[in-house]
């Protein structure tokens, strides 16, 4: 066998190894994010809980669950809502987003 009749074989196969795996990432994103946004959601509910909604534990708490937020978007092209159990294709969490229920407090 020579090179230049397996290259062709190889590089068939690196083109189908290389186009399969975004698939498979982009659903792993989205499941890390998933995740990783219920458990920022549960510490932002504890805080506001434990020290009250304008405490400095629930701006801290708060600002860890935009960042998350922001880190889905940027990896995953979308935004988990806890509240709907669904993903959101709009980049909208930050406006006019009621994500802890505080209608009442306005």
């Amino acid at each position: 066998m020579r090179l230049r009749d397996v290259l062709p074989a190889l590089a068939l196969g690196a083109a189908v190894v290389i186009g399969a795996t975004p698939n498979v990432a982009a659903s792993d994103y989205r499941t890390e994010c998933q995740k990783r946004v219920e458990k920022s959601q549960d510490h932002y509910r504890h805080e506001v809980h434990e020290h009250g909604k304008h405490s400095r534990q629930a701006e801290n708490a708060r600002a860890k669950l935009n960042a998350e937020w922001d880190h889905c978007w940027t990896q995953a092209h979308g935004w988990y809502d806890p509240h709907r159990h669904a993903w959101r294709t709009d980049r909208d969490w930050d406006r006019n987003y009621d994500w802890d229920h505080d209608r009442d407090d306005r």
